[in-house]
């Protein structure tokens, strides 16, 4: 059961910063199951110092006799101009800006409120983000016979998985721990506690919702060559982890040859598609040793019967570290391969396949595993 659910009059209070910043909380609907929703607009006084917001219980509340604790709560994003972190403090670390300390989730990282602790924790397609629209769920769970408490993240109902996994101390009991909002910015967001709870803990961050996007991660698992496709065996001890993204500038990939930092390749180049034709281009990187990097022009009107995507890949560029001879490899292999690729399509069961007339690479999505905080100070 979700105890926040039964707190029926809690209120929102601040951390007593003296910057100007702002709180407003309204309660704006209780429907039929009775979730209370609350509309929240809160802003920080001063540029580079989160404002702290925390959910008061009411009536006090008492841990449950119970072997399993449960807390669960949504924040929907409304308006956001700024950054957000939500999760759960403890009244006692509840303090003004960087000062308090607890248990978040920012859209890219866990943090503890003034620290990354892990860093690439949110959903890869989106890019360590959290937007107008998205709906990020907190569970925090006690289980009393195994002595430990947890929490898990949900970003627009993927699970994240678990982000911390204490040693309950008796002072940290389930109820010291309560919802809080740490906003760099301004933000409008509804709150709902819910009589119903996510059953799944467990990580399961696909790499793409869209089987058009192709925007997300992947790891490579099968590749062909040679005009008739026959099969290169990747070796057993190399992972390679393909990462296709939206860019987020209209600036071209710039190589840090040359005095800035480790790659080698041509300047500038996106991809030979033109501005203003029916392109669509992404970042491509693959991490083997070396970490290539290209970009890919797609060609939105251009299909084939098969359901492919014309593609027109960049110039690659790629860091110059020198990997063990398994990996080297593998790169040798990659960099012959990609520009020669034509076509790019995500199956039916959601392979990544990047096709051209003398290779084909098959990707499966990637899914990055994360273990678990011991602690969060």
């Amino acid at each position: 059961m979700n105890s926040l659910h039964n707190e029926k009059a809690s209120q929102w209070i601040d951390d007593k910063s003296s910057n100007e910043s702002t709180l407003h909380s309204s309660i704006v609907s209780n429907d039929d199951h009775q979730d209370i929703k609350h509309e929240i607009t809160l802003a920080s006084g001063r540029k580079g110092t989160p404002f702290n917001i925390m959910l008061q219980p009411s009536p006090p509340s008492s841990p449950s006799n119970t072997d399993d604790n449960d807390l669960y709560f949504e924040i929907t994003i409304i308006e956001l101009n700024g950054h957000i972190a939500i999760g759960f403090a403890t009244p006692s670390e509840f303090k003004p800006g960087w000062s308090t300390k607890g248990m978040f989730y920012n859209g890219n990282n866990i943090t503890n409120g003034s620290a990354a602790l892990i860093v690439g924790f949110g959903p890869p397609q989106k890019r360590g983000s959290i937007s107008n629209g998205d709906v990020i769920g907190v569970h925090l769970k006690q289980r009393k016979k195994e002595g430990t408490l947890s929490v898990v993240f949900y970003h627009n109902g993927q699970c994240l998985g678990t982000a911390f996994h204490l040693k309950s101390p008796a002072e940290a009991a389930l109820s010291s721990f309560r919802p809080c909002l740490h906003v760099d910015g301004k933000a409008i967001v509804a709150y709902v506690a819910p009589g119903l709870m996510p059953t799944t803990s467990s990580r399961n961050v696909s790499s793409t919702n869209d089987l058009t996007s192709f925007a997300g991660e992947w790891r490579i698992k099968q590749c062909l060559r040679g005009p008739e496709l026959g099969e290169y065996k990747l070796p057993s001890t190399v992972k390679c982890i393909l990462s296709i993204q939206n860019p987020s500038t209209s600036r071209g990939v710039l190589p840090r040859g040359g005095g800035r930092g480790g790659f080698r390749g041509r300047p500038d180049v996106r991809s030979t598609a033109q501005e203003g034709d029916d392109s669509k281009k992404y970042d491509l990187s693959i991490k083997v040793g070396n970490m290539m990097r290209a970009t890919i022009g797609t060609m939105e009107q251009e299909g084939d019967s098969e359901g492919f995507t014309k593609i027109q890949i960049g110039p690659i560029m790629s860091t110059e570290m020198m990997p063990p001879p398994d990996e080297y490899e593998v790169e040798n292999f990659l960099s012959a391969s990609l520009p020669v690729l034509q076509k790019m399509i995500v199956d039916e069961n959601g392979n990544l396949i990047l096709n051209g007339p003398t290779c084909e690479i098959i990707c499966s999505a990637y899914v990055k595993e994360f273990d678990a905080l011991m602690h969060y100070h």
